[in-house]
């Protein structure tokens, strides 16, 4: 894999390609708020050099398309500020929002005006190749995938995003959305996209991708540009909520309903008077004698300082049956819950395999798998609602639970069944509707929405975010007879315990029966030392068994 820096071509910002002369000032959403702090949504695609007359001008082909696109996304193109005051008056525009979007942390975006930021897109070239950046036959040649010396980070736009909580006199204002077109020597191409966390999860990143290869690939083929139906309404998530958020006090009957959600409440505030972390206390409140509202953060728990190793584990089809079939031995389970799925499966093996590494065997104390839950479906909001729709869910077990290990046929395998089960019991858990909009409802009535922290890293967490079926391979600018990406990645941070999991990409098949039909991609960030181990483990990668 080749680690050269692409250099820049061009940087420039977009807007959308027809103008509107109509401001609009929208409050996000209760969990839109959460993510102030979150690392950026960011993605890379590697597509295949395109099969058109040579003349074809690629990166203005993506740009005025993208342009057209950006028409049914318009408050990406804006600024996004946040609530910085308690008791103070209202900014210009803020008043006419709800009350309970008027409180201190909450974001809204501002938009369609002449200061409007707009999106940044950048043009690069590389000397990389496709084939250096992501062999064909990695899946099967490479199964453990060391991303030590370049991942696709290096094609990910550098500018700095905008952030509502920190304030910046930069000229112009930062973008929501950053963009870079990598052209390849090949002839090949990488496109990145990031946005801030608090517009758009991965779910509604990967949407507007495949809106935009939409719209250019009607350009291609000469036909009418499809009409685009993104839903931005954030306050139908708030509407969801429980009671009246806009009345002075929360109801404390709803509150207590959330006692039961199996989440973690790690306060950001909860910390000794001398400690440096008390800059995390927004100034508005630091003079202030502060209840804690949750568990100190157990910092202890993570050695921020220890190298940190990335790997792509490629897990094929008929090991995923395999690993299934495991997980769904019922003769070892409780199965009341419903059937598990092969997600349940995956992870539960993910999990375990992490675990064994870090040698938790004999542990009796509780680990903690943080897993990200999108909320659309238990809403019934669509794949088109576009925010940060989820919320982080604790599946918690002991230590030495989740490293079980049993010989069958003579050979050990992991203990599989009460791991799924436990994943499945405590996302039932979280699917209901009424404790979740209880969750919304308390929501409204933290002194911040960052204040919280529903995750954590370290050696007793892993914080899982899921993209299967996300559709990842379903972008297809129509650029070629390819109709998706060669490889798509999340990008996060090098921090111990971060897990993504998502389908492998489909070769030169279009079809996408299921997303587990070409296999399993699991990027895993581990500390170095537990890596080792991990990469070691027989029981990491399962023989299929005859299907």
């Amino acid at each position: 894999m080749s680690s050269v820096e692409p250099s820049i071509c061009t940087s420039e910002r977009l807007f959308p390609n027809t103008e509107t002369s109509s401001e609009r000032i929208a409050a996000l959403s209760l969990l839109d708020a959460i993510t102030v702090h979150f690392l950026d949504t960011c993605a890379v695609w590697l597509f295949e050099r395109p099969e058109l007359p040579t003349q074809f001008d690629l990166v203005d082909h993506l740009r005025q398309s993208l342009r057209v696109t950006l028409d049914a996304y318009p408050q990406w193109c804006g600024l996004v500020k946040a609530i910085n005051t308690v008791d103070g008056p209202p900014a210009a525009g803020e008043d006419h929002l709800a009350p309970h979007a008027r409180r201190f942390g909450r974001v809204y975006v501002h938009y369609g005006t002449r200061s409007d930021p707009g999106v940044e897109f950048v043009a690069a070239r590389s000397t990389a190749t496709l084939d250096e950046l992501h062999p064909s036959s990695r899946p099967t040649s490479q199964a453990l995938w060391n991303q030590e010396k370049g991942s696709l980070s290096q094609f990910v736009p550098t500018t700095q995003l905008a952030n509502p909580a920190k304030a910046s006199d930069a000229d112009p204002f930062p973008p929501i959305m950053a963009i870079q077109v990598t052209e390849l020597a090949c002839g090949g191409f990488a496109l990145a996209v990031k946005i801030a966390h608090t517009l758009a999860d991965a779910s509604a990143l990967i949407y507007f991708v495949k809106d935009w290869a939409r719209v250019g690939r009607s350009v291609v083929l000469g036909v009418a540009t499809p009409a685009l139906s993104s839903v931005f309404e954030p306050e139908r998530l708030d509407n969801a909520a429980a009671g009246n958020i806009n009345a002075a006090t929360p109801d404390e009957s709803i509150i207590q309903q959330t006692k039961s959600l199996p989440f973690h409440r790690y306060d950001w505030w909860n910390v000794p008077a001398d400690s440096p972390m008390k800059t995390r206390i927004p100034e508005a409140f630091r003079n202030q004698e502060l209840p804690p509202a949750g568990k100190q953060i157990p910092w202890s728990e993570w050695d921020t300082k220890a190298p940190v190793s990335h790997y792509i584990v490629h897990l094929s089809r008929d090991q995923v049956e395999t690993i299934w079939e495991q997980a769904s031995n019922a003769s070892s389970a409780d199965t009341n819950d419903s059937r598990l799925s092969r997600h349940d499966a995956v992870l539960a093996h993910i999990w375990a395999s992490i675990n064994r590494a870090r040698n938790m065997h004999d542990d009796p104390g509780p680990v903690h798998c943080d897993l990200t839950y999108g909320c659309r479906p238990a809403f019934q909001l669509g794949d088109a609602f576009m925010g940060s729709l989820a919320v982080m869910v604790n599946v918690e077990m002991a230590g030495a639970d989740v490293t079980t290990t049993a010989k069958s046929d003579g050979k050990e395998t992991a203990v599989l069944p009460p791991i799924a089960q436990r994943i499945r019991q405590t996302l039932s858990r979280v699917r209901q509707p009424a404790l979740l909009a209880a969750h919304l409802h308390s929501l409204a009535y933290e002194k911040s929405p960052q204040r919280i922290w529903q995750g954590f890293l370290g050696r007793r967490h892993v914080m899982t975010t899921t993209w299967a079926r996300a559709g990842l391979y379903e972008v297809d600018f129509g650029l070629g007879p390819h109709p998706s990406a060669r490889y798509a990645d999340g990008i996060l941070a090098n921090m111990d315990g971060l897990v993504l999991i998502k389908e492998a990409p489909p070769g030169q098949r279009s079809d996408l029966p299921t997303w587990t039909e070409h296999g399993v991609d699991v990027q895993i960030h581990l500390r170095t030392e537990d890596m080792e181990r991990l990469l070691l483990d027989p029981l990491l990668l399962p023989k299929p068994r005859n299907h």
